[in-house]
């Protein structure tokens, strides 16, 4: 594991240039060994942020490490034991958290439901809507104690409609978006911000080798350096509860729920 002995915040070279402020700060990202985990943990870094990088790809996770300054951990987010012993460790060292940035998901592509069996299932609710459950209940602790700070959920545009190529990842997505709605107040109560930031088609592994062919169907597929520099711009919102859409080469805007009926 590329974790030195602690994890005291680096004093940084110059001051962020976004709009929130990430010097001397601890952020913990999930599912940052590669595509938008990745750049965003680079970006925090990058703006003098501690950054705590976990995932369960451990080779990917150590090249990371290795090329940037950020400190891996192997983290399954859909075990809430392993959350559990990752509060106890970052409370004793660092022993502060001022972001969490809960970014792990996975998509399988599953469009027939009679095709979708139970442990494929189970293990994309686990990864993409139990791993942000379990990882808020985790950190909100420690965040409290720390004065407060910021929770930044990686949704997805097919939070907030249908996406019949994949039931699992929209199921999972929709619960997301529903559960920062929801949790939004009580958090604030708490001192701790807490949004989602939905972006469109992004080039990661999601996408594979497809990036041409679909951006041939007019689909725009956007980096995700950019989905990083959208999430720089989330987090520094005086807005919670939102879920922000990111659409390529346009910043991040709240999305405009109807209202229900008879609320």
């Amino acid at each position: 594991m590329s974790t030195p002995t602690t994890l005291s915040p680096p004093v940084p070279e110059a001051e962020p240039m976004a709009d929130v402020e990430l010097s001397n700060r601890v952020v913990l990202v999930t599912g940052a060994a590669s595509g938008i985990g990745a750049a965003c943990a680079a970006r925090y870094a990058a703006h003098g942020a501690t950054v705590i990088a976990t995932d369960v790809d451990d080779a990917a996770g150590e090249r990371l490490a290795a090329d940037t300054p950020v400190h891996y951990r192997r983290l399954d987010v859909a075990d809430p034991t392993e959350w559990a012993l990752l509060a106890e460790e970052l409370q004793a060292d660092p022993g502060r958290l001022d972001v969490v940035h809960l970014n792990a998901g996975i998509r399988q592509g599953f469009s027939d439901i009679t095709t979708l069996d139970d442990d494929a299932y189970q293990r994309i609710i686990g990864i993409n809507q139990h791993g942000v459950f379990y990882g808020i209940r985790a950190t909100v602790g420690l965040l409290e104690r720390s004065g407060g700070g910021h929770i930044l959920v990686t949704a997805s545009r097919a939070s907030l409609g249908p996406l019949p190529q994949d039931l699992g990842y929209v199921m999972s997505k929709h619960a997301v978006a529903g559960l920062v709605r929801s949790v939004a107040e009580d958090l604030e109560s708490r001192g701790i911000h807490i949004n989602a930031i939905c972006p469109a088609t992004v080039d990661t592994g999601f996408v594979g080798g497809h990036r041409a062919r679909l951006e041939a169907a007019g689909i725009e597929v956007m980096d995700a350096e950019e989905v990083a520099t959208g999430a720089m711009a989330v987090l520094g919102s005086d807005q919670v509860g939102q879920c922000f859409v990111q659409l390529a080469g346009k910043p991040p805007e709240p999305f405009d729920f109807a209202a229900v009926p008879g609320r």
